[in-house]
């Protein structure tokens, strides 16, 4: 019997998890895929936003801004990389710039201002000089959303809260004064109080529950990943459009770049990439930068996002009791996380001191040894560390999320057999049980055959 337990382990779900441990209490958290941030929380720009672009006086605006305060402190906390870069959103049109920088101020956003040309030049060498204007934003910075999810389930778990994976909820029974939670392997899971926070799969869940149902759309936005180079330093925004804040050029946490999103609303969670989705981050790049790197670019993903309104929904159910509801967190969600976990605490009647916490340790950060992953120069010593990690991750791509393996210029071409061995031999399995993410999506070399 557990006091919580959380549906979803995206970065929200994780961050209520960790937040819900913090405070004592008994918590499980329940994952119908093989890992943490498997959707949506693996596949966004990894930005900590300002908080200038949300409407002021929504929850968008509020815990953007509060989730940026936590950020710096909650990341050194948990180990993990974070960067306050700072972001620019580049052109010529001043009134809409100061409409930004209004708004901005009014959302409580420190550190505001607009700069110009050779100001302007200096921080982003590459931009077109027609772009003579833009807002800058000292606040904003860079995490790695995956790594972020994963720091905060493994520290849940480190000090006692459950994750159960692999978990496809198929029944929810209501009795004496609990959920009985089951799944499709016959697992049993009872908690007092859940939360929905499922993304694309809350509807699934809400049913189960006999829970409000919402209308959820999708929007799909595709990527280019660019090699590890000096193109930009800080994020650089195109002013936004009603259809979200653009196709820009980041670095990233680990030092590669990322071109994108796209914006194009789909029927339902696909996250294919089109030839015209990348041709639209093509032209709309070459507009705004000289000199961009496309030679580089070693490979291309596409991430959906939920939206349910025009604001983020956290609240308890209207039909169901002890359910609360967490739907349509798409960006600034990640940004918003730490808060989002704040606010769901202090719903659910959560207060107090936040227990002394037994910190994660990471993975092994010297290499010694044998090399596996030439690119990122990754040693054995690394991968055997996070297999064994707390959240015991059986996955090829929960393997590279860990430790950077396969997310070099060759793409996994030449450690991806070896990590494969790796997972086999620790987990006790065939080689041919080894799944690249999802359950049943085992990894296929040299033509379907395993070497």
């Amino acid at each position: 019997m557990y006091d919580y337990v959380i549906f979803g382990g995206g970065v929200v779900g994780a961050a209520i998890f960790n937040k819900f441990v913090r405070l004592g209490a008994k918590v499980a958290l329940l994952e119908k895929e093989l890992d943490v941030a498997t959707g949506a929380s693996k596949a966004n720009s990894g930005l900590v936003h300002a908080g200038f672009d949300a409407e002021t006086g929504t929850l968008k605006a509020k815990l953007n801004v509060r989730g940026n305060e936590l950020f710096e402190k909650l990341c050194q906390e948990l180990g993990i990389k974070f960067k306050r870069t700072g972001a620019l959103v580049v052109g010529n049109d001043e009134e809409k710039l100061k409409e930004l920088l209004a708004r901005g101020k009014k959302n409580g956003v420190k550190g505001l201002s607009i700069i110009r040309e050779e100001k302007l030049w200096k921080l982003v060498p590459n931009l077109r000089h027609e772009y003579k204007s833009a807002l800058y934003a000292k606040t904003a910075g860079l995490v790695s959303p995956y790594m972020l999810t994963i720091a905060l389930a493994e520290e849940a778990v480190i000090n006692g809260g459950q994750a159960l994976f692999g978990f496809t909820t198929k029944k929810i029974e209501k009795a004496k004064g609990c959920f009985k939670i089951y799944s499709s392997d016959k697992r049993v899971v009872e908690g007092k109080v859940v939360i929905n926070a499922t993304g694309a799969g809350y509807n699934d869940i809400a049913r189960l529950l006999k829970a409000e149902e919402r209308e959820i759309r999708f929007r799909r936005g595709e990527y280019y990943v660019l090699d590890k180079c000096d193109f930009v330093n800080l994020t650089v925004f195109p002013l936004p459009t009603k259809l979200g804040k653009g196709i820009l050029a980041t670095p990233t946490a680990s030092g590669n770049i990322l071109l994108g999103p796209t914006a194009e609303d789909i029927l339902e969670f696909d996250t294919a990439t089109t030839m015209g989705g990348l041709e639209n981050i093509s032209g709309s790049i070459t507009a705004m930068f000289d000199n961009v790197p496309f030679d580089k670019i070693i490979r291309e993903y596409s991430g959906v996002r939920v939206s349910c309104g025009d604001d983020f929904v956290i609240e308890w159910d209207k039909k169901a009791e002890r359910v609360v509801d967490i739907c349509g967190i798409n960006s600034p969600g990640l940004t918003s996380a730490p808060a989002i976990a704040e606010m769901v605490a202090e719903m659910v009647g959560l207060r107090g001191q936040e227990k002394k916490m037994i910190r994660r340790k990471g993975y092994a950060v010297k290499v010694k040894g044998e090399i596996v992953c030439r690119c990122e120069k990754v040693g054995k010593n690394e991968i055997l560390s996070a297999i064994n990690s707390p959240l015991k991750p059986c996955t090829v791509d929960g393997i590279k999320r860990r430790v950077r393996a396969g997310m070099g210029k060759c793409q996994g071409g030449y450690c991806l057999i070896d990590v494969c061995r790796l997972i086999a031999r620790e987990r006790g399995i065939k080689l041919e049980e080894v799944n690249k993410e999802h359950e049943g999506g085992a990894v296929m070399l040299s033509g379907g055959k395993y070497e």
